[in-house]
């Protein structure tokens, strides 16, 4: 058969009604019967050669037709029902009366029935025998038993394809079988292929989504199976036509004799085809693929294996979708196990940043891609090969992100920035943490080039080709080969899914980083209410011994009586007495802090200690009528510590408990012990501490109540020297109380020393506790160096800080430092050669050398261990991690 292709109209295929061709193709028979009086309306034209029939077919009673063996008129007008209800096709089978058909060999039919416009359509095909081996039954039984149970241990989706293709290949005996999948774009890929040795290989073979329009993807999901016998067999019209009889044309979606398109028809002589056979893979509505069947000669498969095919594909259909989601669970699975192994490892002191720092091989792998961003407004994360950061924060701020939407590209366009800025990127899936914020992550993959397969004519360029250049007949059967270039692999919807699992952790990051300067500020503005508290409180406590002293004085100036002036003299003794220990304290606190305070270090008694903190405050539990109950061990119970501060820790904590408890209170001293530790309790049942004061009771500058009544005078730095005390004495004190009212309760707790241990006295310091150092700070941003000497100063190291190279140099030689910490990016010499050259100085012996950058991705961590420093750290440097750092790696 021959065709007019300049009369075709290809750039208009997609707007094609293909469901109402109103013809059929002529190896088939179609009636269109009337469901009311059962009288046939339309026939297709090769209908009148299947009967011997005197005058017009049409407006005869269909059922009249039927041979007397043939099943009820009811059983038909039930499954018409049941098609018509489910909006499908049903099969059944038609014979005719013996003196009605022209040949008695047409005599039996396979059939199915379908509505179509509230008419009962029957589409006939003569009852062929097929492979007389095998029924199509068989090869259903066949795939049950044998091939299907096999799908489970598949190891990818092209395993299970080719099995498939190789069982419809068996089935249908046609040349080549091949299996598409769709992407998300309905472009497709053939995934497998089954075929003879003499015709072409289309394995990877690449289409675009143009070549399947939209109305053709409509029906394929309606209509799973569709024969093409003889592309050239001349159709069969239906009659009466719609000029004739002014009907509306019949709907022949659910046909399968339905004539194709003369567009797909040329298509399928491009490719040196005579009949095709084609079954749709459809799951949730969506066509996931098509399986696609080529002969070089018309092929007939009888109506009865097609529809045994049908319901081949279905069960295909849902056995590749599940296949498809169990390796995608899979990879689900590991992505989870390897972020579960993350959380475990963040702490306080390797928060998530550096976690999956440390594992950026594994999770570049696990999304296939090349690079990584995380962004905020604190810190930023990159891994990999990524762009230039402010290419990546002006993408971020001009694509459409409203309500979190991802922007995905395989193909970034240069208008973002230079080859250089872009850094070899080409794909991008950025999306939006906090919809109100700048936060987001962003991953990267870069160029990959492929080789695509096209059956197409040779002169045929691209995918962009038009329509009639890609569907006019070609003088060469042969694949062509193209190299496709500028686009890295897409991302696709189980990216995604995949990036989103660790972007919970990101946000749930981001979340805890606003949450820690919220409370930072809050703490911030506590502790400067607190210190202008302690400030009023320092002038009223001063000012109170200075009134009595100031009194005293004039006395001493009028009179000169030997009692005044030995009451005079004993007053001032008492106040300046008062005067020197809130003083004392002051200075032992400010010792503390700065690590000078010296610890004489014995093998002492508590019982001893005790005693004699009970001996300092005796008096003053006398004057407010207090009943003491001591509960001690007889046998001594030794610790190692300076018994003189520990006698002061208890003294403080008793005398706490004898101002704020009411007269002829109750205070309670117990000392237990287990093997490993001594536990020293002092309760009372006075005032009580309110449960939202005890997480400060400890803090610098804090008292309960600052000006209420119930003060009983003192700076409030009372508790905070108990604290810093016991640490020296690597203890811990716990405060309890039920509320105001209820009474307090404070417990020391000590490390046990060996009864049996030889006495010994050693020194010990806060610098036992937290080591102080020598720290050089080079870096060429002077914020970042004044801000870190403050810091470090505070801590009680000694600091020098360097805005250079050349002058880090003369400054280490005169500093002989323990730690430099060398920021890598700096103008004159950077860390990296830095380190090298102050690694050479005889000065540089014991140094340990670290280092800090914007900068955390495997190579620079590589990099900067291979020329000598310890640890590299990525800005903003969290103080506490370099306070740790220090601690780890003093001598």
């Amino acid at each position: 058969m021959t065709l007019d292709v300049d009369k075709l109209a290809f750039e208009h295929c997609e707007d094609e009604p293909i469901h109402i061709p109103e013809s059929i193709q002529s190896y088939g028979y179609l009636f269109a019967i009337n469901q009311e009086n059962h009288r046939i309306e339309i026939i297709s034209e090769n209908v009148i050669d299947l009967f011997n029939l005197q005058g017009d077919i049409v407006g005869t009673d269909f059922f009249a037709l039927l041979d007397e063996d043939q099943e009820g008129v009811d059983f038909i007008l039930e499954t018409y029902q049941r098609a018509r209800n489910r909006k499908t096709r049903l099969p059944i089978k038609i014979k005719f009366k013996e003196t009605l058909i022209r040949q008695l060999s047409d005599r039996d039919f396979f059939a199915v029935i379908y509505n179509s416009a509230d008419r009962l359509i029957i589409e006939l095909e003569p009852a062929a025998k097929f492979r007389k081996a095998y029924t199509a039954e068989h090869y259903i039984k066949i795939y049950a038993m044998s091939i299907a149970p096999k799908f489970k241990a598949f190891d990818s989706l092209n395993e299970m394809a080719q099995e498939i293709v190789e069982t419809i290949k068996y089935i249908t005996d046609m040349e080549r079988v091949v299996l598409y999948k769709f992407n998300d774009d309905d472009s497709g890929k053939v995934i497998a292929e089954a075929k003879n040795n003499e015709v072409d290989a289309y394995l990877n073979l690449y289409y675009p989504a143009s070549d399947i329009p939209p109305q053709a993807r409509e029906l394929y999901k309606k209509n799973w199976v569709r024969l093409t016998p003889n592309v050239d067999l001349a159709p069969s019209r239906l009659i009466p036509t719609t000029q004739d009889s002014g009907r509306e044309p019949l709907d022949l979606t659910q046909s399968l004799l339905r004539t194709l398109s003369p567009i797909h028809c040329q298509y399928i002589r491009n490719q040196g085809l005579r009949a095709s056979f084609s079954m749709s893979l459809v799951t949730h509505d969506r066509l996931w693929g098509l399986i696609s069947c080529h002969s070089r000669n018309p092929t007939y498969i009888p109506q009865d294996v097609r529809l045994q095919c049908e319901n081949l594909s279905q069960l295909f259909s849902w056995h590749l979708y599940a296949k498809e989601e169990e390796l995608f669970f899979k990879q689900k699975e590991l992505a989870d196990r390897s972020i579960e192994a993350m959380l475990d490892k963040i702490s306080p002191s390797f928060p998530i940043v550096s976690v999956f720092s440390q594992h950026e091989e594994e999770v570049l792998r696990l999304m296939d891609a090349d690079g990584f961003i995380f962004y905020s407004d604190q810190e930023v994360i990159s891994l990999g090969q990524t762009p230039d950061l402010n290419i990546v924060q002006d993408m971020y701020n001009r694509v459409d992100t409203h309500d979190r939407k991802p922007f995905i590209t395989n193909s970034i366009d240069k208008k973002w920035g230079t080859s250089e800025q872009l850094n070899g990127i080409y794909g991008v899936m950025l999306i939006p943490l906090l919809e109100k914020r700048s936060y987001f992550t962003a991953w990267f993959r870069k160029e990959r080039v492929y080789i695509q397969k096209w059956a197409g004519s040779p002169d045929e360029k691209n995918v962009d080709a038009s329509k009639r250049e890609r569907l006019m007949p070609r003088t060469s059967f042969q694949v062509h080969i193209k190299e496709v270039a500028g686009a890295s692999k897409e991302f696709d919807q189980n990216d995604v899914d995949m990036a989103s699992r660790f972007n919970r952790m990101f946000l749930a990051h981001a979340l805890e980083v606003q949450e820690k300067m919220r409370k930072n500020m809050n703490d911030l503005e506590q502790q400067d209410r607190h210190k202008n508290e302690f400030l009023a409180t320092l002038a009223h406590e001063l000012r109170n011994p200075l009134s009595p002293i100031s009194t005293g004085v004039s006395l001493l100036e009028i009179s000169d009586k030997s009692d005044v002036r030995e009451k005079v003299l004993a007053t001032i003794k008492r106040q300046v007495g008062y005067m020197t220990k809130l003083i004392d304290d002051l200075m032992d606190v400010s010792r503390i802090t700065q690590g000078k305070i010296k610890l004489d270090i014995q093998h002492i008694v508590v019982q001893e200690v005790l005693s004699n903190a009970v001996e300092i405050i005796e008096s003053l539990m006398r004057e407010k009528g207090h009943q003491l109950v001591l509960d001690m061990p007889e046998p001594p119970v030794y610790i190692h510590g300076d018994s003189a501060r520990l006698s002061q820790v208890f003294s403080n904590i008793i005398n706490n408990a004898i101002k704020y408890t009411d007269r002829n209170g109750k205070i309670e001293v117990s000392l237990q012990l287990n093997e490993r530790h001594i536990s020293v309790k002092i309760k009372d049942n006075g005032l009580g501490i309110p449960k939202e004061k005890l997480k400060d009771i400890f803090s610098m500058f804090t008292q309960v109540e600052a000006h209420s009544t119930h003060t009983k005078g003192g700076l409030g730095i009372g508790l905070t020297l108990v604290d810093r005390l016991v640490k020296l004495h690597h203890g811990e004190v716990i405060a309890r109380s039920d509320g105001e009212r209820q009474g307090s309760e404070f417990e020391v707790i000590l490390p046990r020393a060996n009864e049996s241990s030889q006495q010994q006295t050693s020194t010990a310091s806060t610098e036992d506790a937290d080591r102080k150092q020598r720290v050089l700070v080079v870096d060429d941003n002077p914020d970042v160096t004044e801000l870190l000497n403050i810091l470090l100063q505070n801590a009680g190291h000694k600091t020098a800080t360097a805005s250079n190279g050349r002058e880090a140099i003369d400054l280490f030689k005169q500093f002989k430092p323990d730690f430099a910490l060398l920021d890598i990016g700096m103008p004159d010499i950077d860390g990296y050669e830095l380190c090298k050259i102050l690694r050479k100085l005889p000065e540089a012996k014991n140094t340990i050398f670290l280092s800090q950058s914007g900068w955390g991705n495997k190579e620079y961590v590589d990099r900067a261990l291979e020329v000598g420093f310890t640890r590299h750290f990525v800005k903003p440097l969290d103080f506490s991690v370099l306070q740790a750092a220090l601690n780890k790696y003093a001598k």
